[in-house]
């Protein structure tokens, strides 16, 4: 399977739109994020990951770091550990800086992009 079928695969929320109204929250949302994207898109470099090469089924979604993620997920055992480390706690921070509704606007706007 080309990575590009694999990138075309659903997504449950809609990532980009949460992190806007994160960064619009809480003004030091992007000072803990912002150096958590580079470590990704570093180890993604290493991995010879290129996220523009993946498929987005929407064109609002090309460049969602989702497909990064998902990759490395996949192809780094040391972005596996790191994730599992950090990244409950950067869940609890996100879901602290949005809301219930926003959430699930996430949710249906990651349905109808992926319709």
């Amino acid at each position: 399977m080309a990575i590009n079928e694999k990138a075309a695969g659903g997504c449950r929320s809609c990532t980009m739109y949460l992190m806007q109204r994160c960064y619009e929250r809480k003004w030091w949302f992007p000072l803990l994020r912002e150096p958590l994207l580079l470590g990704m898109r570093l180890l993604a470099r290493w991995h010879g990951i290129k996220a523009r090469d993946y498929v987005a089924k929407n064109p609002d979604c090309s460049g969602c770091i989702r497909f990064t993620k998902r990759a490395l997920l996949e192809q780094s055992p040391l972005f596996v550990k790191l994730h599992g480390i950090i990244g409950p706690h950067f869940k609890a921070l996100a879901q602290s800086a949005s809301t219930e509704q926003e959430r699930e606007h996430a949710k249906k706007r990651a349905k109808q992009h992926m319709s």
